[in-house]
């Protein structure tokens, strides 16, 4: 029923829940649940071996799907507060053949003993596969560590998500379709009101609309990261979090690409962070694009406890604080100059219309300032013979990608006849990262820079 809760409030808005159609709707929409969910219930089955997991469903038309525990991936947990007196949960089983962005097998509702014995089966599939590992193996396998993310953090991860902006023009826009007329012409009159009253009664709409946005951040975030936490056990990653629905994901260390950490302004000046890992499968998309979430490690931690984290979290890695090589801060003319064409396209435009004219002035601004950001922030630092960190700038977020060597996938380089005789050219290094390639690049530096990273690439550094 839960994904029909917008049709719900559709009803109520339209103030037709309890009228004739109203009615009609809602037990059309109980009725086609249930066949559904009785469908479901009798057309799917499973069986667990000692071997693999065999998922069986149809009634016409019987479908078997075979999963040896060697070929597992992620086993991906969810629990909805209504499974949780029941002790059931949902199992999502991602393998190393399947869509990245969608499991390859679901069980929806199992009790949680189901997990419990693949985990079991699993794990002795797994000591059987690794017989031969040394004690120094054995040694770090038994490592474990932990972090969780207090209710003060969320708090302060929420007010400072900048993301939530766009989000509430979204809502908005979504919703003024299916508004009633009288609601948006009473809205409309006020805002006019509004801004005859002055600045005043302005800038208090605008506090009033920032307060708002944070307090929908606020409920999204608790909602989403709630009692988040990180386990590292053996060689896995277990990610748990969510107030309403309760995911966990457990990620083998093998299955991680590379670590992104990211830090907006805001987040800059209070000394915080976030970090994401990159995946080769196992990140869940979102809506009809199929954009794939970001998934956290760390959603928010101090800049003073980053690196001694992750080294608990993450031993094998050896994680310091990159001393970043700066490669490009003399060299702002070459970021800028094909956006300085928006000056003589705003002095054509002004004799059409001159408000096209201010809208070209301020693109080429905010595009001169993001180049220059990035011009001034993006550089690297080869860690060791199998690490490198490329820090460079996503819109306004500062953002360093460390990447294994053994896991980047390609190395390029780029050059122009105009740049050649200078000594300068482009470098791009490549990681797969679910379905889409994960590019870390670095505009306008010196070819002894390009020599470098290639030769870390081709492992003669």
């Amino acid at each position: 029923m839960k994904s029909w809760i917008f049709v719900f409030f559709l009803l109520i808005v339209n103030g037709e829940l309890m009228s004739a159609f109203g009615i009609i709707a809602l037990s059309a929409i109980v009725l086609l649940v249930l066949i559904q969910a009785l469908w479901k219930y009798f057309s799917q089955s499973y069986q667990i071996s000692s071997e693999k997991i065999v998922l069986y469903r149809g009634v016409f038309q019987k479908k078997e799907t075979d999963i040896p525990y060697e070929r597992i991936q992620t086993i991906k947990q969810r629990q909805w507060f209504f499974f949780k007196p029941f002790d059931t949960i949902q199992l999502l089983i991602e393998t190393a053949g399947g869509d990245s962005t969608k499991a390859e097998a679901s069980m929806p509702a199992v009790n949680i003993g189901v997990l419990d014995m693949i985990e079991n089966y699993r794990q002795g599939e797994q000591q059987a596969s690794g017989s031969q590992t040394t004690d120094l193996d054995m040694e770090k396998a038994s490592d474990s560590a932990d972090y969780r993310v207090t209710n003060s953090q969320i708090v302060l991860f929420s007010v400072t998500d900048l993301s939530i902006i766009a989000t509430l023009i979204a809502i908005i826009v979504f919703v003024s379709e299916f508004i009633p007329e009288n609601w948006i012409t009473a809205a409309t009159s006020m805002a006019e009101s509004i801004w005859r009253a002055g600045w005043l009664a302005s800038l208090f709409v605008l506090l009033v609309t920032l307060i708002i946005a944070m307090g929908l951040s606020l409920i999204k975030t608790f909602i989403q990261y709630y009692d988040f936490q990180v386990t590292r056990t053996n060689k896995t990653l277990t990610i748990e979090s969510g107030l309403f629905e309760r995911k966990t994901q457990k990620i083998p260390l093998e299955k991680i690409q590379g670590l992104k950490i990211r830090q907006q302004p805001i987040r800059k000046i209070l000394g915080i962070s976030t970090v994401e890992l990159l995946l080769a499968g196992g990140q869940e998309s979102e809506g009809e694009s199929g954009v794939v979430k970001k998934l956290y490690i760390l959603p928010i931690i101090s800049d003073n406890q980053l690196y001694s984290v992750l080294a608990q979290l993450l031993p094998e890695w050896n994680f310091k604080r990159p001393e970043i090589s700066y490669v490009s801060h003399k060299k702002l003319w070459y970021f800028w100059r094909w956006k300085l064409l928006f000056i003589p396209l705003a002095v054509g435009l002004a004799f059409l219309n001159h408000w096209f004219a201010v809208a070209a002035l301020v693109m080429m601004l905010v595009l001169l300032l993001l180049s220059g950001l990035n011009c001034q922030n993006q550089g690297y630092q080869i860690q060791s013979a199998h690490r490198v960190c490329i820090q460079s700038m996503e819109w306004f977020t500062k953002v360093q990608t460390f990447a294994e060597r053994q896991k980047i996938q390609a190395f390029s380089e780029e050059t122009s006849k105009w740049l050649f005789p200078k000594q300068i050219g482009h470098t791009s290094m490549y990681l797969k990262a679910g379905l889409a390639i994960e590019v870390m690049e670095l505009r306008f530096i010196d070819f002894t820079d390009v020599k470098q990273l290639k030769d870390f690439y081709q492992n003669n550094y």
